[in-house]
Order: C-alpha cells, then structure tokens, then sequence
C-alpha cells in the first residue's frame, strides 16, 4: 500500500494548488469514497477534462453510471476494481448494475462472488447482472439459488435472470419452481413466481414447458392467463400455436394446424378441466367422424364442465352414435361426484347434465330418445328438466311423444 493510501490526501490544499496529477491519483484513494468526489470535484472546477482510462475513474468518483455504461467495455475493469476493493454498498450496488447494463463476460466471475454477499439486495442486483450478461457458467449457479432459496423475492428475479440466459437446462427447475406453487391453495400461491415462470418458459422456447404452462388456465388470474398465452406465442411450434387456438376458440388458427387432431387426442387427457373443455370444442370443430367416439369417452369425466361441454358437443355434431351414451345420462340421477375442484359449475352450462342430455338428444333427433324423454316427463321432478325434456319431445315430432308431453 503506498504511503498516500496511509492518510487521506488534502483535496482543498491540492486543488488550490492545482496539483493535477495528485487529484487524479486522488481518484483511485481506496478508503473514502468520499476522498474520491472531493477530487473529482477539484478536477471539475479547475477545467481538467477528462481522458483515457483516469476519465472513467472520474465518472465512478461522480458516480456518473449513466456514462459509464455509455463507455461499455473500456469501464468494465475499472467497475470491477471498485467492486472488489470498495466497501461502500451502495457503491457496490451501482457498480453490479452498471456491469449487468454493459454485459461484459469478464463480469461474470465477479457477479458470482457478490451471490455470496450477506446484503440480499445486492445479491439481487447481482442476480440481475447475471441474467442480463447471460453466460452459460451463470446457469448453474442461478438454478442452486431457485431450488435453496428462501426469499421470495430473490426467486422471482432468479427466475426471471434464468429466462434471459435463454439455457434449457434451466427448463426441468423453473417447472418444478412452477409445480410447487401449484399445489399450494390457491391463497398461498405465490402468483409473482407464477408469472415469472411463464415468462422465463417462453423466453427458453423448450416443448418440455407446453403441457405445465397450459395447466395455468383458468387457475389463477387473467394476468396469468395472458402470460401463459404469450409464452405459448413465443415457442412458437405446432404443439403451442394448437393450444394458443383452443384456448382462444379460434377457429381459423386450429383448421392450419397439420396435425391438430393428434393434438387434439393428447390434450383431452390433460390434467386441467378447462383444457379438456377447449378440447372437446376443437374437436367438434375439426368435424373428424371419430371426434364422435372421442367425446364419448368423456362423458365419465369428473368435471362437470367437461361433462357439459361434451354433452353439448355431441348435440351439436347430431350423430347418432351418441344417442344411446346421451340417454344414460338423461336416465342418470346422481350425480354428485361431477363436480370441478372449486365447487363452481361452468356459467355457459348451469344446468344439470340431465337437462344438457335431453336438449342435445332433442337436437339429435333419434326416435330412441322417446321412451326415456317420457320417463324422465312422469318423474315430475325438476321443472327445468321437464322443459327441456318436452323441447327435446317436440323436436323429435312424435304424436304420442307429444301427447305425453301433454298429460304431464
């Protein structure tokens, strides 16, 4: 250590001495960041203007961090000197942010050490840095603090730095990040984290993250419904544009997808209720003679929106195939076991499957139908049931259907 790091330097006796040299030296005092300001000052009031490598020295003593960054890599080791032999956090602080701006790799192995740092804001700064510099060495590191990690606030910008490095690797952890929260309550979700996950899952592009994010639909906010659809957007395949059409009901998009039947046939085993309703649309849309025999088989679905919607469908395709499933459910009279997770009935379908069963058979118009239209009319149970059931009767044009209808 030189003997003029032993003792403050004396910046008024220099600067009204004008001693040039000294003040720049000043510049590089490493005990008092405040030594440092002083002669920057001096230099500025005595005219000197500043060159070369002392200039960015000046700007760090200015705490100039806008032109710093301007300046990009010839600042980034004297950024670094500062940030190993200052002890001022605040200092330390602008410095990591400066470095993430100017996205130097030579940063990098810095920005690991400050992870270390006791201060969790400068940890986040420094996880900030790291994901904007984007190295590969970074994503290891960055994935220990996703999975160890108590503070949530660190988590969220761990995520978000994963998603800028743009690494698969990191794909596995941050769904599993995303899992987590989705088996909290809803209540104890931590929807900052959510959003993130969706975002940094977009950014990576990786088909590993379509079936997790379409599982966020419907779950949580519109905000993350947004999120998980412009994720989709972003990766960009077959796969996501089929489930950003079905989600949207868009029906010109789901027609240009080559193989949307296929996907259509996976998803309709998906673990969320409203991907599975999505699905029942795209495949009455898609006007495939085997949707018929697909929707069938959800009429066991537990959902009772699902339940619904395929009871719907299936009325609106008017095959007859459906006609002897339909009447099962008509016949049907319990059943408490169809109901979604939250306890709430989809709005578009309020009404029972019974009544949703007579309805459709009324639009299939199948003579088979009769005899359980009727059974159902001399229950003389639910008005709304009855309704319908004598709409479905006079679709199906009957005479003795009609008079039934009359009698009850």
């Amino acid at each position: 250590m030189s003997i003029f790091n032993l003792f403050n330097p004396d910046i008024r006796k220099l600067k009204a001495k004008k001693k040039v040299n000294s003040l720049i030296k000043a510049l590089h005092y490493k005990k008092d960041c405040n030594v440092r300001k002083s002669a920057a000052e001096a230099l500025e009031a005595i005219g000197w203007e500043p060159i070369n490598g002392e200039g960015i020295y000046y700007l760090i003593a200015l705490n100039d961090w806008k032109k710093l960054i301007h300046l990009g890599t010839s600042s980034v080791e004297p950024l670094l000197e500062v940030l190993q032999n200052e002890n001022s956090s605040t200092l330390h602080r602008e410095c990591i942010k400066a470095l993430g701006e100017i996205r130097d790799k030579r940063a990098v192995e810095p920005l690991l050490e400050a992870l270390q740092n006791k201060k969790i804001s400068l940890r986040e700064e420094a996880v900030k840095a790291l994901g904007k510099i984007g190295d590969e060495k970074v994503v290891k590191p960055l994935i220990s603090i996703l999975q160890n990690e108590k503070s949530s606030k660190l988590r969220v910008q761990t995520i978000r730095a994963l998603g800028s490095t743009k690494a698969k690797r990191a794909v596995e952890s941050l769904i599993e990040a995303l899992q987590r929260e989705m088996q909290k309550p809803r209540s104890e979700a931590n929807t900052g984290i959510i959003i993130e996950v969706a975002g940094a899952l977009g950014k990576i592009k990786d088909e590993r993250a379509i079936t997790h994010l379409v599982s966020l639909y419907n779950e949580y906010t519109d905000y993350i419904n947004k999120k998980m659809k412009n994720a989709l957007l972003t990766i960009n395949t077959e796969r996501s544009k089929f489930y950003f059409a079905i989600l949207n009901s868009d029906e010109n998009e789901l027609l240009e997808i080559d193989h949307a039947w296929d996907l259509a046939f996976e998803s309709l085993y998906h673990e969320n209720n409203w991907v599975r309703r999505q699905t029942i649309w795209a495949l009455m849309t898609l006007k495939d003679y085997r949707a018929v025999e697909q929707i069938i088989t959800t009429l066991n679905d537990k959902s009772l929106t699902v339940l619904c919607y395929s009871i719907y469908a299936l009325g609106e395709i008017g095959d007859n195939r459906a006609v002897n499933p339909l009447i099962d459910i008509l016949l049907k009279k319990d059943f408490s076991a169809c109901t979604n997770a939250d306890g709430s009935t989809f709005p578009e379908h309020s009404s029972d499957p019974r009544s949703e069963a007579a309805v459709s058979l009324g639009k299939i118009k199948d003579n088979r139908a009769i005899k359980a239209l009727i059974r159902v009319m001399e229950e003389k149970g639910d008005d709304g049931l009855i309704d319908k059931s004598a709409w479905a009767l006079s679709e199906l044009g009957d005479k003795r259907a009609i008079e039934s209808t009359y009698l009850a």
